[in-house]
């Protein structure tokens, strides 16, 4: 019991820190690529925060499943490197001792990385798609500002209304100038404003205008004037939200016949199996043999974990290309990290201390 708890305890808190650590890490990483793409006007300022929540809970599944490796493998090496398994082996435990203490601690892991893959992860992808398209909406329509000049985020379109009121959502003075097929049209006019169609578009209505249009460079304009008209404020196409297969929900991907669908499912199910086998892995890895390189067993796991990522993202990329069948899937890759788990426990099993 006393040999249980200690482990587990440990064990704890160092994946704590370790989750708070690569959380830091991959937030960090998002925060820079995400100012980075609203500086260039591919992300409204706005939603940079909640598009990296949405980004944060993507990584959750690899976030547990390093986590738990990691604090296995650092908590065993330390016993190994401290000779606390000299006195652990000399009270009768062996090798194997230990899968209870860290299946105890690391299978409700397992099972909380197969939720957040096949469930929680899709949806907080989808939601962040949704967010990061209607923030950018909404920055379109902000563009327009009471005295102050303002520049689509396609460059197509510049705004400019004076003296606006959000209680009226009109304003006087409107100037527009819209480039489009090689043309330039610019409208001037007295009053104008903002409304929502019954089809969710944002336009700009206009009174007592008028509109100048030339190609390019061309003193000749084509000149109109109205009493009454109207201006979309963003691109024509509404924004649908046509989520990507990595979003999709786990229950379509499971209906489908699409090798894209399928790859991407066989991708979600294995990461809380490569959980598993890595938790299991971890044990025999962390052994640290005084007599040859201290840190040669690290380098070793630290092969088999990346090498194993890689090697499900390839299989996903040949499911998807019709390499290997979906009903074979990414099978035999993990029963071979299955059989060399096995091969190490095996072996690790012959050293007493």
């Amino acid at each position: 019991m006393l040999f249980r708890k200690t482990l587990i305890h440990e064990m704890t808190w160092v994946a704590f820190g370790l989750f708070v650590v690569l959380l830091v890490i991959v937030m960090t990483s998002q925060v820079v690529r995400l100012l980075g793409e609203a500086a260039v006007g591919a992300l409204a300022s706005s939603a940079v925060w909640a598009v990296m929540g949405f980004a944060a809970i993507r990584y959750f599944p690899i976030l547990f499943s390093l986590m738990l490796f990691i604090a296995i493998l650092t908590v065993l090496t330390r016993l190994w490197k401290d000779h606390e398994m000299v006195v652990w082996f000399a009270a009768g435990r062996s090798i194997r001792s230990f899968i209870l203490p860290v299946m105890q601690m690391g299978v409700p892991v397992v099972i909380l990385i197969a939720l957040l893959a096949l469930y929680v992860s899709p949806w907080a992808q989808l939601k962040g798609r949704e967010y990061r398209d209607a923030s950018l909406k909404n920055e379109e329509v902000s563009q327009v500002s009471p005295g102050i000049f303002r520049e689509s985020r396609g460059a197509d379109r510049v705004y400019f209304i004076e003296n606006f009121s959000g209680d009226r959502n009109e304003g006087e003075n409107v100037f527009v100038q819209i480039r489009q097929d090689g043309k330039i049209s610019t409208v001037l006019a007295e009053q104008g404003g903002m409304f929502v169609d019954e089809m969710g578009d944002r336009w700009m209505w206009l009174k007592d205008a008028t509109a100048y249009k030339a190609p390019g460079g061309s003193p000749e304009y084509d000149i109109l004037t109205f009493k009454e008209g109207r201006v979309r404020v963003e691109d024509p196409s509404p924004v649908v939200v046509n989520p990507a297969t990595s979003a999709m929900s786990t229950a379509k991907l499971w209906g489908s016949d699409s090798r894209e669908y399928q790859a991407e499912l066989a991708w979600r199910m294995a990461l809380p199996i490569q959980a598993f086998l890595l938790m299991l892995a971890a044990i025999p890895l962390a052994f640290s043999n005084p007599r040859g390189g201290r840190g040669f067993h690290l380098v070793i796991a630290a092969l088999l974990a990346f090498g194993y990522y890689n090697g499900i993202n390839v299989m996903q990329a040949w499911i998807a290309v019709g390499k290997i069948s979906p009903q074979i899937g990414m099978w035999p890759l993990h029963g071979l990290v299955a059989l060399l788990t096995i091969g190490l426990f095996w072996w690790r099993s012959r050293v007493r201390g």
